[in-house]
């Protein structure tokens, strides 16, 4: 397999010169780029990530930065089909990826500060969002190229996202209209995440439409029993994503519940193959908003993107 060295005697120029004619550096004549690819194409020479950084001063790298996270966790499967999207796009463009993935704020700012300064990484996606966020504030003060996934915390950041207070009111309504349910409980993970306060204003919307009432149970704070005692009419559920289903169903397991009631939750990951009853989703596209990502991502010109979601029913596979 031929290398940048060889390119570079054949074209009789630097090695710094053949990568950088190459890579269409400003500084090097048209003539001499225009010789440079005949002979790389002659040799069928394929860049490597070292040439590529010699030549832009960046690794060919992109940097996926994931939410804090307990070590004990389950791995979110929204955020897998994010990556799986976003790599299928860096395949094609030559670059790979690498994630920081932490237990704590401080770890998680020192594994990238060594993505940027050390391994020249200088692209990322951010999987999270987050008020007063020191991650994204040095991406900011460093000047790096970055899209966040979500609702972005500050103005001027770059964006891909669902409309979730739009996803919200639609899953209320499908409830309520469709599955004949009158007073839907709202399941939160009581992380407040940017993506549930938004699904949960689209809910409280949709019921004030309704002339109904907001109820929502927080995971880390309601007890099954005592809840459902005080608040006997709810008859549907709605979780803001999958994970928060199925600590709601866990949770349930202490507590007399013979009810089989409608829900519906967002997210179609196959964890809610566990879930009983069936389960109505909302598909929020994430292999779509792991790839068009990548796309704004290197193309600097745009600031935003909203993707797309669709109910599906329960039956539905």
């Amino acid at each position: 397999m031929s290398t940048i060295k060889d390119v570079a005697k054949a074209a009789q120029v630097s090695v710094s010169t053949a990568s950088r004619a190459l890579n269409d550096n400003p500084r090097i004549s048209a003539a001499t780029i225009a010789k440079v690819k005949q002979v790389a194409a002659v040799l069928d020479y394929r860049p490597s990530g070292p040439a590529k950084t010699l030549s832009k001063g960046e690794a060919s790298v992109v940097g996926v930065i994931f939410p804090v996270t307990d070590e004990h966790a389950p791995a979110n499967p929204f955020q897998l089909d994010i990556i799986r999207g976003a790599n299928t796009e860096l395949v094609a463009k030559n670059y790979v990826l690498a994630t920081a993935i932490c237990q704590d704020e401080a770890s998680l700012l020192k594994n990238v500060q060594a993505m940027v300064e050390q391994s020249q990484i200088h692209n990322f996606l951010v999987l999270y969002t987050k008020a007063d966020d020191p991650v994204t504030a040095y991406l900011r003060e460093k000047a790096q190229n970055f899209v966040i996934i979500g609702h972005p915390s500050q103005p001027g950041d770059r964006y891909l996202n669902n409309d979730n207070q739009l996803a919200g009111q639609k899953a209320t309504r499908h409830l309520l209209i469709e599955e004949g349910v009158r007073q839907p409980l709202l399941v939160c993970s009581g992380h407040h995440w940017a993506y549930e306060a938004d699904r949960q204003a689209g809910y409280q919307a949709a019921l004030a439409a309704q002339g109904g009432t907001a109820l929502s149970y927080d995971l880390q704070k309601d007890e099954p029993a005592a809840f459902f005692a005080a608040h006997p009419s709810v008859d549907g559920i709605i979780a803001v994503d999958d994970i928060s289903l199925l600590s709601f169903y866990n949770q349930l397991q202490t507590v007399t519940w013979p009810k089989q009631l409608p829900a519906i939750c967002f997210n179609r990951s196959r964890l809610l193959s566990l879930a009983s009853p069936a389960v109505i989703k909302v598909d929020m596209m994430p292999r779509q908003l792991g790839a068009k990502a990548i796309n704004l991502l290197f193309d600097k010109h745009r600031t935003h993107q909203l993707v797309g979601f669709r109910i599906v029913s329960a039956n539905e596979k």
